[in-house]
C-alpha cells in the first residue's frame, strides 16, 4: 500500500453528462461487473450483457409508461440497479424506497412522491399489492427484459429532469422527498471519481434506498469498470467477503464499529487478543523505521474480509478517529468523506494518497465548499432540484444556487473540511452560549471503555448517554471518573451533569446516525 501522503493531481477520468453516457461507457466490455447470489449459487453479469439488460428494460418501461413516477422497494440486488437504470432512461423517474419501512410510512412515501407504480420484492415487501394497484415483483424482471427486447426506447434524455427521488433519513420529522437529475448524479459520479479511485474489487451493501448506497457502492464502482459483489444481506456479510475478495468497501460508521467490536470480540474467544494488542503495537513500532509487515502479521483477520482489503470508504456519520489508526495499524485505510442527499450525495473525501485525519477530506472536481457563519454551505452541479412538492423546505436551504447544508464545520489552509456538528443538535445554555455535543462525543469516544456515546440537553443540563465496550460493562466507578477527568478543566455550565449508561447500543436509524430524540424520550419514561 502506498504510503506517501502528499497533494496530486485529479485522476483523468472520462467526463459524463448523464446516465445514458454512465451506461454506454463500457457497453462492449467483457468484463465482470455484478457478482450476486441467487438461489445459492454466485451469478456473473459482464458489463456488455448489463448493458443488454438495461437497454430491453428501459424500452419495457418507455413502452408501458410515460413520465411517471416508478417506486423499487427491495433488497439490494442486480434487478434493483437495472430496474433503478431502467426507469431513469425510460424518461420516467424512479423513486426510491425503505423496504423495512413500516406501512404506514411506505403509503406516506408513496402518496408523497405521486408513485404510479411500484416494482417491489416478494422477499421483503408482499403487503404492497394489498395498497397499490400497479404493483408488480422485481422476480419476474426478466420477463420484462425479454418483452423489452422486441421494443425501442424512444425517451429523449433530459439531463435537467427529474430522475430519481430519495427520501431523508433524518433523525426526526417526516423525511423529505429530495429530487436529483440525471445531471445531479453524473456530477457526483464525475467529480468523485477524480479525487478518488477504489483498488480492484468492491463489495456493495448499504441500502440502495440511500443516495450513498446506490450512488456510491453501486453506480460509481460501475463508471469505474470495477467488478462490483451485490450482498443482499447483512446477515450473509462475512460470508460475502470472502466470496467477493474486495479491495474497497464503502460503509458507514455503525458498521465499521460493528467490524472493530467483532475482531475483538473473536480474538478474546479464541484467546489471542493479547497477541492482537502486541502485534498492532509492534507493527506501529515498524511502520515508524518504514518497515511494514501489517499484510503478513495480521493475514488471519485480512482473511475474514476476503484478503484484499485496502479501503474502506466512511460516510453518514461521525467517525472517530480511535477506528481510523486502528484499522489502518491492521492494514486498512478508513478514508472518511461527506455528503447528504441534497448533494448527489458525496461532497468531499479523502483522496488515496492525501488525506488528513479527523478531516472528511477534499471538495470532489465541481463541488464548491464555504463556510458561512459556521455553517458548510455548498453549490455546484451535484446540488438538488429541490424537494417534491415542498417549495417551503426547499426555500430554507436553497438559496441562490447554495445549499445550506444545516452542518457546522471548518475548512483547513489545504481545503480540508472538517464536520464540527450539526446546527440543530446544538445545546444552548443559559448564559446563551452554545455548545456542539458531537465535540464533547469525540473527546468521551477516546476511551478504550466507550464504544458509543451520544451527548445531549436534557433539564437544562448536559447529559452524556455511553454504551460500555464488553469489558466495561456495569463498571459505574470507572465512566464516573472519565466524566470526572472531562469536566475538572472546564466551565461549570459546560460540564456534563449526568452519565447514563446503557445495556444496549443506541437507537439509530437506518443509515446509521442515533437519534437522539429517542433518548430524551427513554429520559422521560424513565422519570
Amino acid at each position: 500500500m502506498k504510503t506517501t501522503n502528499a497533494p496530486y493531481a485529479y485522476y483523468d477520468n472520462p467526463e459524463i453528462f448523464d446516465i445514458k453516457d454512465l451506461v454506454e461507457l463500457h457497453k462492449d466490455s467483457k468484463k465482470t461487473a455484478f457478482m450476486f447470489r441467487d438461489n445459492g449459487r454466485v451469478v456473473k453479469k459482464t458489463f456488455a450483457e448489463t448493458y443488454t439488460d438495461i437497454k430491453a428494460l428501459s424500452a419495457y418501461f418507455f413502452d408501458k409508461y410515460k413520465n411517471k413516477h416508478i417506486a423499487v422497494i427491495g433488497e439490494n440486488s442486480y434487478t434493483w440497479i437495472i430496474t433503478a437504470i431502467a426507469i431513469m432512461l425510460s424518461g420516467n423517474v424512479c423513486v426510491a424506497i425503505d423496504k423495512d419501512a413500516d406501512e404506514v410510512t411506505m403509503k406516506r412515501q408513496l402518496k408523497q412522491a405521486d408513485v404510479n407504480a411500484v416494482y417491489y420484492s416478494l422477499n421483503y415487501c408482499e403487503q404492497v399489492g394489498k395498497y397499490i394497484r400497479n404493483a408488480f415483483p422485481l422476480e419476474e424482471v426478466d420477463e420484462y427484459v425479454r418483452a423489452g427486447k422486441r421494443l425501442k426506447n424512444k425517451a429523449k434524455q433530459d439531463r435537467e429532469a427529474d430522475a430519481m427521488i430519495f427520501f431523508t433519513s433524518g433523525t426526526t420529522g417526516y423525511s423529505k422527498a429530495v429530487v436529483l437529475s440525471q445531471k445531479n448524479l453524473a456530477a457526483d459520479i464525475y467529480g468523485a471519481a477524480a479525487i478518488f479511485t477504489p483498488g480492484g474489487k468492491v463489495i456493495s451493501f448499504l441500502p440502495y434506498h440511500h443516495a450513498f448506497g446506490f450512488v456510491t457502492s453501486a453506480l460509481k464502482p460501475y463508471y469505474y469498470q470495477n467488478r462490483t459483489f451485490v450482498s443482499g444481506s447483512l446477515k450473509h456479510l462475512l460470508e460475502d467477503f470472502k466470496t467477493a475478495e474486495p479491495d474497497t468497501v464503502f460503509a458507514v460508521p455503525m458498521v465499521v464499529e460493528t467490524l472493530y467490536r467483532q475482531i475483538w470480540r473473536q480474538a478474546r474467544r479464541q484467546k489471542s487478543d493479547k497477541k492482537l494488542l502486541f502485534g498492532i503495537k509492534f507493527s506501529n513500532g515498524m511502520q515508524k523505521i518504514g518497515i511494514d509487515w501489517r499484510k503478513k502479521m495480521f493475514d488471519s483477520v485480512l482473511k475474514e474480509f476476503g484478503g484484499n482489503l485496502q479501503y474502506i470508504i466512511c460516510g453518514g456519520a461521525h467517525l472517530d478517529v480511535k477506528y481510523i489508526e486502528w484499522f489502518r495499524s491492521i492494514g486498512i485505510e478508513i478514508l472518511n468523506g461527506y455528503g447528504i442527499t441534497e448533494c448527489s450525495p458525496v461532497v468531499s473525501v479523502n483522496r488515496n494518497h492525501w488525506h488528513r485525519d479527523g478531516s472528511v477530506g477534499q471538495p470532489c472536481k465541481g463541488v464548491n465548499v464555504k463556510i458561512f457563519d459556521g455553517e458548510i454551505v455548498v453549490s455546484g452541479d451535484v446540488v438538488m432540484k429541490g424537494y417534491y412538492k415542498d417549495k417551503k423546505a426547499t426555500a430554507e436551504v436553497l438559496r441562490h444556487g447554495n445549499l445550506y447544508t444545516g452542518d457546522l464545520g471548518r475548512i483547513d489552509e489545504d481545503g480540508f473540511i472538517y464536520v464540527t456538528g450539526r446546527k440543530k443538535n446544538l445545546i444552548i445554555l443559559s448564559n446563551g452560549e452554545n455548545v456542539s455535543p458531537e465535540e464533547i462525543e469525540s473527546a468521551l469516544a477516546k476511551d478504550e471503555g466507550v464504544a458509543e456515546v451520544a451527548v445531549y440537553e436534557y433539564g437544562n443540563r448536559i447529559v452524556a448517554s455511553i454504551y460500555p465496550n464488553d469489558a466495561y460493562f456495569g463498571d459505574e466507578d470507572y465512566f464516573d471518573d472519565i466524566i470526572y477527568k472531562y469536566n475538572k478543566d472546564k466551565a461549570r455550565n459546560r460540564q456534563i451533569a449526568m452519565v447514563r449508561l446503557r445495556s444496549n447500543p443506541m437507537p439509530r436509524n437506518n443509515n446509521g446516525k442515533i437519534l437522539r430524540n429517542k433518548l430524551i424520550e427513554e429520559d422521560n419514561n424513565e422519570e
